[in-house]
């Protein structure tokens, strides 16, 4: 099975946001200097829900410009 150039790109930059993620649950945990799973949970649902609409949207596009060429 080959992967596709677009795929691995939005795969690759799919695993950065998520060490953005952590980065963003690490300086809130250490701000408010305790763990909130329930606070944790929320921020991850938002940043996910937000990045996938996201990827769908560049998955379009990426299609768009390929199938024009």
């Amino acid at each position: 099975m080959r992967v596709s150039k677009c795929n691995k790109a939005l795969f690759i930059s799919y695993v950065s946001y998520m060490a953005i993620l952590f980065a963003i649950i690490v300086v809130d945990t250490f701000s408010n200097k305790d763990f909130n799973f329930r606070r944790a949970a929320m921020i991850s649902g938002v940043f996910v829900t937000a990045l996938t609409c996201y990827f769908i949207v560049m998955f379009a596009v990426f299609r768009l410009r390929i199938d024009q060429c």
